[in-house]
């Protein structure tokens, strides 16, 4: 069974999930400016690039599925660092 399509609808509702949760994140932002609030935003705009940069990946097909690990590792210890920053940093 091929699970191509499935990892681009997958991919794609990640993607589409992580920009609404920028967007409440910004909307919040701009209520109560906080620098925690605003590394919060960062946060779900990685976890959305991220499923629009391995959603791409996945559609064009050319990159190796070893490829397509080492971008979302990177892209979520990006998101680890944020939220580090964000929760634990004062």
């Amino acid at each position: 069974m091929d699970l191509g399509p499935i990892l681009n609808v997958a991919f794609a509702g990640i993607a589409v999930f992580g920009a609404v949760l920028t967007a409440l994140a910004l909307l919040a932002f701009r209520r109560v400016p906080s620098p925690r609030m605003a590394l919060v935003a960062l946060g779900f705009l990685l976890i959305a690039v991220q499923g629009v940069v391995v959603g791409i990946g996945l559609f064009e097909g050319g990159w190796g599925d070893a490829t397509l690990l080492l971008v979302s590792a990177v892209f979520e210890a990006a998101l680890l660092v944020v939220l580090f920053v964000a929760t634990l940093v004062r």
